[in-house]
């Protein structure tokens, strides 16, 4: 379980870089960059040795951390009231990035959980961004018609990072909010019943929240910490399914999810500090598979530098395409 213990000490250091410096927390995103990246450079690829099947007790990580990176914001709200604009602009990238990837991660777990609890504890973390009808567009709509161009979350082939998330922010809410109205439809004052609209309504309630806790500065944090937060999501999402692309046979039947859908990093010492994620393929196979038992799988595409080189390559969209494009090619081939 230490193996995925990492999230808490990179998080934790945070308020203590704030006390030793202002703008200390910003040494988190270093960390998190020499950390994955230096698991790149020194660890083999392949299948770890496979984990204890103890669920109680791997539960316990997501479970333990989703009240601590929210326990993290709330603080930084209240510290934002009076710190400086280098000291703001350390928190926002810090807990931002923090909340992008363990935090989402976490509530990624539990919002697949068949367990009511553990879905309202996945719903709460993303209250913490800002980004909750994420859950409904993600289970309902990404699960359902990832590596297809119905999908707001897949990237196309050819499309850069940034024209990426311009349009799938908006898709993801908008498809969010029609599902919710579909579901609803044979239901009276379905408009009250649409969560996407609960989730909106939270939304405004949290920031009423900071402006209390943390005056003006308060809301500037949270409003620039969920933008942190959902651009690292979203970077997570354009890496995953860039450019590939789900068949249609002679009657129009969609070709069922494989493996060769998603990008995957079977980095054994890089995986555990993302809870698994890098196990893409067989995550989308069996959705509400733990994080801690999902396999490896040999023959699923492989990100040429893990999530965090990809990433930082996605970042510079002409070395991206350079070097996905052709992988593209090849597995549509």
């Amino acid at each position: 379980m230490i193996r995925y213990g990492v999230a808490f000490l990179l998080s934790g250091a945070i308020p203590l870089l704030y006390w030793l410096h202002p703008a200390a927390p910003i040494l988190i995103l270093p960390a998190i960059l020499f950390l994955l990246l230096g698991s790149e450079l020194i660890a083999r690829r392949g299948a770890a040795p496979e984990a204890p099947r103890a669920p109680a007790t791997y539960r316990l990580l997501p479970l333990a951390y989703i009240p601590a990176q929210l326990g993290l914001i709330a603080w930084a709200m209240v510290t934002a009231a009076h710190a400086s604009a280098p000291g703001i602009a350390a928190l926002v990238l810090s807990i931002g990035l923090t909340t992008g990837i363990f935090g989402m991660l976490t509530a990624h777990e539990m919002v697949h959980s068949k367990d009511r609890r553990e879905q309202f504890w996945g719903a709460l973390m993303l209250t913490g961004m800002t980004y909750r009808h994420f859950r409904v567009a993600h289970i309902f709509g990404h699960h359902r018609w990832a590596a297809t161009a119905r999908d707001a979350a897949t990237a196309r082939l050819h499309e850069s990072f940034y024209a990426f998330l311009i349009r799938t922010v908006p898709a993801q809410l908008i498809d969010a909010w029609l599902f919710e109205q579909a579901r609803n439809a044979k239901r009276g004052w379905r408009w009250l019943r649409n969560r996407v609209n609960h989730d909106i309504a939270i939304g405004l309630l949290v920031f009423a929240a900071a402006a209390r806790l943390g005056g003006p500065r308060g809301v500037v944090f949270l409003a620039l910490e969920s933008v942190v937060a959902i651009a690292v999501l979203e970077m997570f999402n354009y890496v995953a399914h860039y450019g590939l692309i789900r068949a249609r046979d002679a009657g129009g039947r969609l070709e069922p999810f494989a493996p060769h859908h998603s990008w995957n990093s079977s980095n054994v010492l890089a995986n555990p500090v993302i809870f698994n994620m890098g196990r893409h393929s067989d995550h989308h196979t069996r959705p509400s598979i733990p994080y801690q038992t999902l396999r490896h799988i040999e023959d699923a595409p492989e990100l040429p530098a893990g999530y965090a080189g990809s990433i930082l390559l996605a970042l510079v969209p002409p070395l991206w395409r350079r070097i996905m494009d052709p992988k593209v090619q090849a597995l549509r081939a």
